[in-house]
């Protein structure tokens, strides 16, 4: 049995093409207010390799369902042009090799994993199912990071 509950995800991920333009939009239209934007340089274990590249992002304020929005370069996971739209449901993990592992066992697909020093899945995890739905597994490790940007403005 998984660690997280697949009912209670902490956030909703959207791809867009221009988070500003997307968090305007969303603001003007439901009041939603946002964290500052945050560039996020992505190290990454993707389809047998390692990759990198910086993606950009941010949540809302308000949950306790959060709104990520988030833009990246063209040809990856988060290509508006490719993927855009709603994207992911984010859930925190206590055990992310062993979430990895259970889904894996039932059918999800991993589609990339956090790199690090560290053999395995460093810090989060994306797997999608047979049907589609994508899940964003993410280390309850990063919660002070989390919790840094949202005191301080910055992820540190």
């Amino acid at each position: 049995m998984t660690t997280f509950d697949i009912t209670s995800p902490f956030h909703v991920g959207f791809i867009v093409a221009d988070v500003d333009e997307a968090m305007a939009q969303l603001s003007a239209a439901t009041g939603i207010t946002w964290h500052p934007p945050q560039v996020f340089s992505l190290d990454l274990h993707l389809a047998g390799e390692r990759v990198g590249f910086d993606t950009r992002f941010t949540y809302s304020k308000e949950g306790p369902v959060q709104v990520e929005v988030a833009e990246g370069p063209a040809g990856t996971l988060w290509d508006a042009d490719m993927y855009g739209g709603v994207h992911h449901n984010g859930y925190w993990t206590s055990d992310l090799a062993g979430d990895i592992n259970e889904l894996t066992a039932k059918g999800f697909e991993v589609v990339f994993t956090g790199a690090g020093d560290e053999p395995g899945p460093q810090a989060f995890g994306m797997l999608q199912s047979p049907w589609g739905m994508r899940v964003e597994l993410i280390d309850e490790a990063m919660l002070p990071l989390f919790q840094t940007w949202y005191e301080t403005g910055s992820f540190g």
